[in-house]
């Protein structure tokens, strides 16, 4: 799939994935942002941007903020949400920004195993002694409470089992690491963060996952039921009588520094 055609996956239920799914994620974004060290007045890039959660949190700080994205129905959600941020529609291997431009920038689950290049492209937009900062899915994900659902979605759909093997490389270990390194970035230590992903109940977990781009690949080779059908199954046991549905998430994090 070309980043042209990334709307019609993750565009396909944005208003679903702005409004429950996306907000769900704020740890994972406040980590990133606090280890990066975004704050007032630094000139700050989101890759991959999607509907703006992370940006907006940037704004709020202070930051000047600037994203990009692939689907042009998350971005006029990225757009309401901070008007006066610079937010473009496009490649990220080929940002559409001036050599040296950022502080900071950031990709939350962005940038994966296959793109190499855009690590090179986040690079080349950071200024000498800035940051990138990646975070991914570490690869133990499967065996986690989080790897339910992406089970949920392969076991019905072809194309995600090969792709989102892929995809995951980037969190085996020294993986990401090394991609930072091709690019002549310095990585630090990796760094995780752990959270739950809260949903009133088990219906509303359910069509947070429905939003997703995957299962929008799955819901072509299989239909929306069987695809529902497949994550409720995965999902029923997470439910706690009272409390709703929490999902245990791991997130890991690398931050790499351009040399001065």
């Amino acid at each position: 799939m070309s980043w042209k055609e990334v709307d019609q996956g993750w565009g396909d239920q944005a208003k679903v994935w702005a409004s429950v799914m996306e907000p769900r994620w704020w740890p994972e974004f406040d980590a990133l942002l606090r280890a990066t060290q975004v704050g007032d007045g630094s000139d700050y890039l989101d890759i991959a941007c999607g509907s703006g959660l992370m940006l907006n949190m940037a704004s709020r700080r202070g930051a000047l903020a600037h994203g990009l994205d692939a689907s042009d129905r998350l971005l006029s959600l990225a757009k309401r949400r901070t008007p006066e941020a610079d937010i473009r529609h496009g490649d990220m291997n080929a940002l559409p920004w001036d050599d040296q431009s950022f502080d900071v920038a950031t990709s939350c689950r962005g940038i994966w195993g296959p793109n190499q290049q855009a690590v090179h492209e986040a690079a080349r937009v950071l200024r000498p002694g800035g940051c990138l900062g990646l975070s991914f899915f570490g690869a133990g994900r499967d065996g986690s409470q989080i790897g339910k659902a992406f089970k949920a979605i392969r076991r019905i759909s072809d194309h995600e089992i090969d792709w989102s093997q892929q995809l995951g490389e980037i969190g085996l270990e020294g993986r990401a690491e090394e991609m930072c390194r091709i690019a002549g970035l310095e990585p630090a230590e990796r760094q995780r963060v752990q959270f739950d992903l809260e949903g009133a109940d088990l219906d509303h977990e359910v069509r947070a996952w429905m939003a997703a781009g995957p299962a929008w690949m799955a819901i072509q080779e299989r239909g929306a039921d069987e695809v529902e059908r497949s994550i409720r199954q995965e999902l029923t046991d997470l439910e706690e009588p009272g409390i709703g549905v929490r999902t245990q998430v791991l997130i890991e994090f690398v931050v790499a520094t351009k040399p001065s």
